[in-house]
């Protein structure tokens, strides 16, 4: 576990150069929120671009040819890849937690008036999201590089967005959840809880992958 750990530090120490990133995907949705007065874009887009600050550790390693110092120090690659996802959640966790103190603020000082059904329901589905997101682009970036795989980075957002329109225009899916909405609706403490187990979950699948490709790869 201390070697888990020491990984996922590793992972932050190095995401540290990339600062500026972190400073982008968080300015930006707020600037958005506050000229739209709509604190839930400025969520969803924070937990968007979340993803691409979760990603600069493979753009430093890879820049710095650093991926080769896994290869001398006493960490085995299942070990470095679950310390990589903790780092990925751990940036996932920070960024919802950021973004769910500006939702109110924006909300409070543009005097957008949002519901609590509405914010906890931007909470699951942004968090669950940025899960996903990490989930694709993880194991492509580990099978391809960071270079070759970056164009891939917004496929998640283009597959969801065109899966969802699919589902409600040619099946009749909205009408199949309907009870099960009104159900989270009437227990809005459930909204979070399962739109946080079901981005860990999608993680989990996701790290099974990865270590799957990063054990068969030549560091």
């Amino acid at each position: 576990m201390n070697r888990i750990t020491s990984a996922a530090k590793l992972d932050l120490m190095t995401a540290k150069s990339g600062q500026r990133t972190v400073m982008i995907a968080f300015l930006i949705p707020l600037v958005i929120g506050f000229v739209a007065k709509n604190p839930s874009i400025m969520m969803a887009v924070a937990m968007v671009l979340a993803t691409n600050v979760a990603g600069t550790v493979f753009s430093i390693h890879e820049k710095n040819n650093s991926d080769k110092l896994y290869g001398i120090l006493p960490l085995k690659k299942s070990e470095m890849i679950i310390g990589r996802y903790l780092f990925g959640l751990s940036v996932g966790a920070v960024s919802i937690i950021i973004a769910s103190i500006l939702f109110l603020a924006v909300s409070q000082i543009s005097h957008a008036r949002v519901n609590a059904s509405t914010f906890w329901a931007v909470f699951a589905l942004s968090f669950s999201y940025y899960c996903f997101a990490v989930g694709v682009s993880y194991p492509l970036y580990l099978k391809f590089t960071f270079a070759k795989a970056y164009i891939f980075t917004m496929l998640p957002l283009y597959v969801v967005l065109i899966g969802f329109i699919v589902l409600v225009r040619k099946t009749g899916i909205a009408e199949v959840l309907s009870p099960s909405l009104r159900f989270l609706a009437n227990n809005l403490f459930l909204v979070p809880i399962v739109g946080i187990i079901c981005g860990l979950l999608m993680l989990t699948i996701s790290a099974l992958i990865a270590n799957l490709i990063y054990t068969r790869k030549e560091i």
